[in-house]
């Protein structure tokens, strides 16, 4: 039997041996991580340089669109921290009035004289002990036998070079080659040999863009090898790393840079605008509709405080009344007032009851000229300032100026009127100009919370002021808003009444008018003295919103109050019935109208005639049976007996 044989199988596949690349010399590796950190250099410069002008973008939308508001805000914040502050001590000074009054000194005992407070022994009497400080700084002392270690980390001058672009560098580095090793510099044939076939290299290494090879050769240049060989691979590599550890730090910055970046305010403010825009919401607007509410809210706390601070005022007035009530005895039987804490507080300011006795002081004319030079760039200080002044010329203030409330509305209206870009009262209060203040004052008897001028001295700068006519139109707008509101019984219009005094010389009698219309709401009699809006008469006078016209009888001038409106029209028949509709009729003096007349210049004026400029004379017909001087007698008489029951006889 035989057996076949059998072949060995050839395999399907077979396995090849694959010899492993060649391991990169550490001049490869050297170079190639040098291009892996240029190249970083500048995808992070690239990086920087966009986050940085997308920060400022939208750091400048930011600031454009919301740092008024913010301004608002800030200084609101301000204001209400004076109002705290204003809180603060008028409840100290409320504690301190509420409590007894401490006896008065008898002033025949002399004042005992404390000792003198011990002083140490090592301590003179005359130098007082200077305090010692200890910081604890050691850690920081250096000696100079200590030995530093060397600092290796490369110098802010090789940073920057090589953060230099290659290109940039490349040429720097050939034309200075250039200019120490061109050929036409040899004194000899055989320099110029060296000198030709050393630029033939730097030239081969520029068109290869080696830069390693250039700056090794120019190091050797520089250090006064004029005849460098060829370079070694320990040469290049130790330039390589050298290169590498300087850009490595350089990496290392610019991602510390790019992280300070991202963790900054603008960033996350960036951050969640970019969030908003996504959700199709616009992030300033919305932050501006935040603040504003903001505003509002800050606004309504001021207001708020400052009501808070005029019924503090009203306390300390009855405190301080009551206060002020009790007199100590002293032994002799004489009585010895009080100590009064209000005059002594820093927190109130005396006011002045007589400013037509104040004299001007430098300071009152410098913020007189100050207020000539706003009143056509700044009119609402201007306004405010008015204001002030005639709030407390008024003694007690009018009822546009008696409450908070009130400031604000009748400063609404002179904006709404006159002052269309001026800022609202609520802005107002946060950018006072530096001579205004919220505070209180004592006046008189009594003490009064609200906008002020900041010393009373300069209370003399605002007649100052109001000598120049665009600074008197201002005053005479604040004026006319100081009046009570109320509807006129003939025009049915909501106005503000204007005070004047209807007749004054003979009677005084004080009246409230429609500025419309002339219609006379009120008449009454003072007998005291004047304050709220009738202490402003004189000013109303001078500024002309109130104009009065004289009628002379029997020597004595008797004064008749008009609006100007009023003082234009002014008939002879006119200003007749006034004086019988004040003096004749009142007072029962049977005068017939037709027996009246009036004189100027010595001539008889027309009834329908108007009212010239100049004195008149009232004089009585020879049919009226009795003299100028008589009537003028008997009216006299009867004035002084009105409220008697035979006042009229």
């Amino acid at each position: 039997m035989s057996s076949s044989s059998t072949a060995p199988l050839a395999p399907e596949s077979a396995l090849l041996r694959v010899a492993p690349p060649p391991e990169e010399s550490p001049l490869r590796r050297a170079e190639l991580r040098l291009q892996e950190l240029l190249a970083e250099i500048d995808s992070l410069d690239t990086e920087l340089d966009s986050l940085a002008l997308e920060l400022e973008r939208f750091s400048r939308a930011y600031e454009d669109s919301l740092s008024a508001s913010f301004e608002e805000v800030s200084r609101s914040e301000r204001l209400l921290r004076r109002l705290r502050n204003l809180q603060d001590a008028a409840s100290a000074l409320t504690r301190l009035l509420e409590q007894p009054a401490l006896p008065s000194a008898d002033p025949r005992k002399p004042p005992e004289r404390s000792a003198p407070p011990r002083t140490s022994a090592r301590q003179s009497p005359e130098e007082p002990s200077k305090r010692a400080t200890f910081d604890d700084d050691e850690d920081e002392d250096t000696f100079e036998d200590e030995e530093r270690p060397e600092d290796d980390s490369p110098s802010e001058e090789e940073l920057q070079a090589e953060r230099e672009d290659e290109a940039v560098a490349l040429k720097r580095l050939h034309r200075r080659l250039a200019r120490l090793l061109h050929p036409d510099l040899a004194q000899s044939d055989e320099e110029r040999t060296r000198l030709d076939a050393l630029m033939a290299r730097v030239n081969v290494a520029y068109e290869a863009g080696d830069r390693t090879t250039l700056e090794l050769i120019a190091a050797k240049v520089g250090a006064g090898d004029t005849a460098p060989g060829n370079l070694t691979d320990d040469e290049r590599l130790a330039h390589l790393e050298r290169r590498i550890r300087i850009l490595s730090t350089a990496v290392h910055s610019l991602r510390q840079q790019r992280e300070s970046l991202r963790a900054t305010a603008t960033a996350r403010l960036h951050e969640e605008a970019k969030g908003r825009e996504a959700e199709g919401r616009d992030y300033l607007a919305e932050t501006r509709a935040e603040m504003d509410e903001e505003l509002q809210g800050l606004a309504q706390d001021a207001r708020a405080r400052m009501r808070q601070l005029e019924r503090a005022a009203r306390t300390l007035t009855s405190l301080r009344n009551k206060r002020m009530s009790t007199l100590a005895e002293n032994v002799k039987g004489r009585k010895l007032r009080a100590f009064d804490p209000v005059q002594e507080s820093p927190l109130v300011r005396q006011g002045v009851l007589r400013l037509e006795r104040q004299r001007a002081t430098p300071a009152a004319r410098e913020l007189a000229r100050r207020l000539e030079d706003a009143v056509s760039q700044e009119p609402w200080q201007v306004a405010l300032t008015l204001m002030a002044f005639f709030a407390e010329a008024a003694g007690r203030p009018p009822p546009g100026l008696d409450t908070t409330e009130a400031w604000a509305e009748r400063y609404e209206l002179l904006r709404e009127l006159d002052m269309p870009e001026a800022p609202t009262y609520d802005q107002a209060l946060t950018r006072l100009p530096r001579h205004l203040e919220l505070g209180m004052r004592v006046m008189k008897k009594e003490v009064r919370f609200g906008l002020q001028l900041r010393d009373a001295e300069l209370l003399a700068a605002v007649p100052l002021a109001l000598q120049r006519e665009d600074v008197a139109e201002r005053g005479r707008s604040v004026l006319a808003v100081l009046g009570p509101q109320e509807q006129c019984k003939r025009c049915g219009e909501e106005v503000l009444l204007q005070h004047l005094l209807r007749t004054r010389g003979l009677d005084e009698l004080n009246g409230m008018l429609c500025p419309l219309c002339a219609h006379v709401q009120k008449s009454y009699w003072l007998y005291s003295r004047s304050e709220g809006q009738e202490a402003l008469l004189p000013h109303s006078l001078r500024l002309g919103t109130i104009v009065e016209q004289g009628v002379r009888l029997a020597g004595t001038t008797i004064g008749f109050q008009l609006l100007p409106e009023e003082r234009d029209t002014l008939t002879t028949a006119q200003l007749l019935q006034r004086f019988v509709d004040l003096y004749l009729q009142p007072y029962g003096v049977e005068l017939a109208p037709a027996h009246l007349r009036l004189e100027q210049r010595g001539k008889a004026l027309e009834p329908e005639a108007l009212v010239t400029r100049g004195a008149i004379t009232l004089k009585l017909a020879p049919e009226a049976g009795t003299s100028e001087k008589e009537v003028l007698e008997l009216l006299r008489s009867r004035i002084e007996r009105r409220f008697r029951p035979d006042a009229s006889r």
